[in-house]
C-alpha cells in the first residue's frame, strides 16, 4: 500500500510542490520515495529525504517539474530497494506508480510465462502492461490505483480497482493535469485552492450525500471511476476513458454454482499473503468473526486481533470477541476504548484525514482500532466490509425481501418469512416494509417524506431549499432485494470503503477486505435470494460457515453492530464544547443559521438527530480547517 502523485504539463509545477505532496503523502508510504522526471521520451529519476535509493540525484526545491511522478512506499511484498518506485520496465521506457495490491501476481506469472526479477506484484504490472496493454486490468485481482507512463507511445495510462477500494483523484485546469491518492497534495499546486460546489454541499445537509457517489467536495477534482481506465495522449493533449468493469453485466454472466465456502477460502488465501505481519480487525460480528476465524486456520502461531470495546454499553461486542478467541485458540488479541475527551482532541485530525465531513462519530471508532494496531508493529489488516452490502445484511434489505413476496402473491411465504425475521433479525418488520415502499415512490414523494421524517432540508436556507428542488436525489436504496444489493455495492460501499482507507493508511496501514474478492461479490449478487436469506436468517452462508467451524453462538447471533461509538452519550459529555464551538464557527449563507443553532444547542440532551447533529458539526469544522470557499 502507497501514496501515488503525478503532474503532467502543470504550469508553474516546481521541485518544491513535489515535495510539499510527498510530504503530505507521507503517512502512506514511509519506507521509501522516489520521483521521475520527464520530457518527452527523456526521464530522469531523483531523491528525496526519505529514499532508500542512494544512486539517484535530489529533488531541488526550485527545479522546474511540470511533468513528474512521485511514489511513498509501504513496503509489503518484497521488501527489498528493488521494489522502489517509480519503477522502470527492465529494457523498455515504461514506468510505473502503482497503490495496492494484486493478490494474483504469482499465478499471472506460472500463467503468462512472465521471467521477473523481484517478488514484487508492481513488476508482474508492467510485464502484463507490455503482454497486453490496457486489456490486461480484468485479468488482475486485488485492489489498486496506479499510473503507468508509457513514453514509447506517449501516452499515460491512469486505472483504478473494480469497486474503488484505493483512491484516486484527478485536478485538471488550465495548468494542466494532476493525479494523487488523496485531495491535499492536489489542492497545494499553483492555481489550485479549496474550492466547494455549493450544489453539492446543500446535497449533502439534505440527504447525507450527493447523487454521484464519485463526487468529490472540492471543485475541480474528481475521482476515477472504479473499474476504469483512463488513458492520456502526451501528444495530442487527449483523454479517452473506458470501463473494463461493470458489476451488472459481471453478475448476469457469474457462475454461483461454487459453494460460499470455496469462494470464501480462496479470496482470504490470496488476502494472506505479504511479507509482514498480517492482522485483522474483529468487531465481533459476523463478517470480521468469519474473516479472522479463516485467517487464523491458514495462520501458523498467533494471529493478531483488534477491537474497539465499551464495556457497559449496549453496543459493546468484546464479549463475542473474546468467545472467539477461546474456541479459535490462536489468538493474540487487543482491545481500546476510546473517549469522548480523545474523540474531541482528535477531531480536526479525523476531518483533515477524511478530507470530507461525515455523519457519524463511529468513523472514530475505527480509526482508533488502526492506531492500536500500529501501535503493535501491524502494517496489515484484514476488514469485513462488503458482506452486508452483497449478502443483504442491512435492515432495508428484510423489507424489500417481504415486499418482493407481496408482489409476487406468495402469501403463505410472506407471513412465515414475516415472522420468521421478527423472531431472527428485527421485530421492527412493518417499518422495515415501509421503508423499502418509500424507494418505489415518486420522487416528489420521496422528498416530502424525507422532509417530514429528517432535519436535514430544515437546515437550508430558504434560496437553498428551492436550489434542492432541481438536484437529484441519490439513488442509494431500491424496493428490490437484487437491486438494493448492487446499489449498496456501488453507493454506499463506496463511501465505507473511503473511510476505511483514510482510517487506515492515516497510521501507515495497508487496510484488505476479502469480501470484495470481485468473484465473492459475483457470486453473492448472482445468487438467488433464498441462499442468502433463509427462515428468518441474514447472511445465511457466513452463519453456516461459523456454525460449521464450531461457533454457534457467533453464528446464530441476532443483533448487528459493527463499529460503532457510543455518540448520543459523547454528544452529551462533549456538550459545552460542542456548542462554543458552533458559537464561534461562521455559518455559510447556504444554511439557515437559526436552524444550525437550535440544532447544535436543543438536541444535546436527546438522542434524535444524530446523523443530522455530526453531519453539521463535521461541515462547519471541514470548511474551517480546509479554508474552503463555497462557490
Amino acid at each position: 500500500m502507497c501514496g501515488i502523485f503525478g503532474v503532467w504539463n502543470w504550469k508553474g509545477a516546481k521541485g518544491k510542490h513535489l515535495l510539499k505532496a510527498s510530504e503530505l503523502l507521507r503517512h502512506r508510504g514511509p519506507d521509501d520515495e522516489g520521483f521521475l522526471g520527464w520530457s518527452g521520451d527523456q526521464t530522469e529519476p531523483l531523491s528525496g529525504n526519505d529514499s532508500q535509493t542512494f544512486t539517484d540525484s535530489p529533488l531541488e526545491p526550485e527545479r522546474h517539474s511540470p511533468s513528474m511522478l512521485l511514489h511513498r512506499r509501504l513496503s509489503i511484498q518484497d521488501l527489498s530497494p528493488s521494489g522502489h518506485q517509480p519503477m522502470r520496465h527492465r529494457d523498455r521506457n515504461i514506468h510505473i506508480v502503482f497503490n495496492g495490491e494484486i493478490y494474483n501476481f504469482k499465478s499471472l506469472i506460472e500463467e503468462h510465462g512472465l521471467e521477473v526479477q523481484t517478488g514484487t506484484d508492481t513488476e508482474v504490472l508492467l510485464l502484463m502492461y507490455e503482454k497486453f496493454g490496457v486489456s490486461m486490468f480484468h485479468q488482475l485481482r486485488g485492489m489498486w490505483a496506479l499510473c503507468i507512463l508509457d513514453l514509447e507511445h506517449q501516452k499515460m495510462v491512469l486505472s483504478r480497482d473494480r469497486f474503488g477500494i484505493k483512491p484516486l483523484y484527478l485536478a485538471e485546469s488550465d495548468d494542466g493535469l494532476a493525479f494523487s491518492s488523496e485531495v491535499k497534495p492536489l489542492l497545494q499546486l499553483p492555481g489550485m485552492r479549496a474550492e466547494a460546489d455549493k450544489k453539492m454541499l446543500i446535497s449533502f445537509v439534505a440527504f447525507g450525500a450527493s447523487a454521484d457517489p464519485f463526487e468529490t467536495f472540492f471543485k475541480g477534482i474528481s475521482a476515477l471511476k472504479p473499474g476504469s481506465v483512463e488513458v492520456i495522449d502526451l501528444n495530442a493533449g487527449s483523454r479517452s476513458s473506458t470501463t473494463y468493469y461493470d458489476l451488472r453485466s459481471a453478475i448476469e454472466q457469474a457462475d454461483s454454482d461454487e459453494s460460499f465456502d470455496e469462494v470464501f477460502r480462496s479470496a482470504m488465501k490470496e488476502h494472506l499473503i505479504a511479507d509482514v505481519e498480517v492482522g485483522s480487525c474483529l468487531s465481533g460480528g459476523l463478517d470480521s468473526s468469519s474473516i479472522v476465524c479463516e485467517a487464523a486456520d491458514q495462520t501458523s502461531g498467533l494471529f493478531k486481533t483488534f477491537t474497539c470495546t465499551f464495556p457497559g454499553e449496549e453496543i459493546d461486542e468484546g464479549d463475542y470477541a473474546r468467545r472467539l478467541n477461546s474456541a479459535v485458540g490462536n489468538l493474540d488479541q487487543h482491545f481500546t476504548t476510546p473517549t469522548a475527551q480523545r474523540f474531541l482532541n482528535e477531531w480536526d485530525t479525523l476531518i483533515l484525514n477524511q478530507e470530507r465531513p461525515f455523519g457519524s462519530a463511529s468513523i472514530y471508532a475505527q480509526y482508533a482500532v488502526m492506531n492500536l494496531a500500529a501501535d503493535q508493529g501491524v502494517k496489515v489488516l484484514l476488514d469485513g466490509q462488503g458482506a452486508d452490502e452483497m449478502l443483504g445484511g442491512y435492515y432495508p434489505f428484510a423489507g424489500a425481501y417481504l415486499l418482493e413476496l407481496l408482489r409476487k402473491g406468495k402469501l403463505g411465504k410472506f407471513r412465515k418469512a414475516f415472522k420468521d425475521l421478527k423472531q431472527n433479525f428485527n421485530p421492527n418488520m412493518t417499518t422495515a416494509m415501509l421503508r423499502s415502499a418509500y424507494y418505489a415512490m415518486p420522487d416528489f414523494v420521496q422528498r416530502w417524506g424525507r422532509q417530514k421524517q429528517r432535519l436535514g432540508i430544515d437546515l437550508l436556507s430558504e434560496s437553498s431549499r428551492q436550489e434542492l428542488k432541481s438536484l437529484k436525489s441519490p439513488d442509494r436504496g431500491h424496493w428490490s432485494f437484487k437491486e438494493l444489493g448492487i446499489r449498496s455495492v456501488g453507493f454506499g460501499l463506496y463511501e465505507l470503503l473511503h473511510y476505511e482507507d483514510r482510517n487506515s493508511m492515516a497510521f501507515s496501514i495497508e487496510s484488505r477486505v476479502p469480501f470484495l474478492d470481485h468473484r465473492l461479490v459475483e457470486w453473492a449478487l448472482s445468487s438467488p435470494t433464498h441462499r442468502k436469506l433463509v427462515n428468518g436468517w441474514t447472511k445465511f452462508p457466513i452463519r453456516q460457515y461459523l456454525d460449521s467451524r464450531g461457533f454457534p453462538t457467533l453464528a446464530w447471533r441476532v443483533d448487528k453492530l459493527g463499529f460503532v461509538a457510543p455518540q448520543d452519550r459523547w454528544k452529551k459529555e462533549l456538550g459545552t464544547a460542542l456548542t462554543q464551538s458552533v458559537a464561534n464557527a461562521e455559518i455559510p449563507s447556504f444554511l439557515n443559521r437559526e436552524a444550525v443553532q437550535n440544532l447544535m444547542t436543543k438536541s444535546l440532551d436527546s438522542n434524535a438527530h444524530q446523523s443530522e447533529f455530526w453531519r453539521i458539526f463535521a461541515l462547519l469544522r471541514w470548511i474551517k480547517l480546509f479554508d474552503v470557499k463555497v462557490v
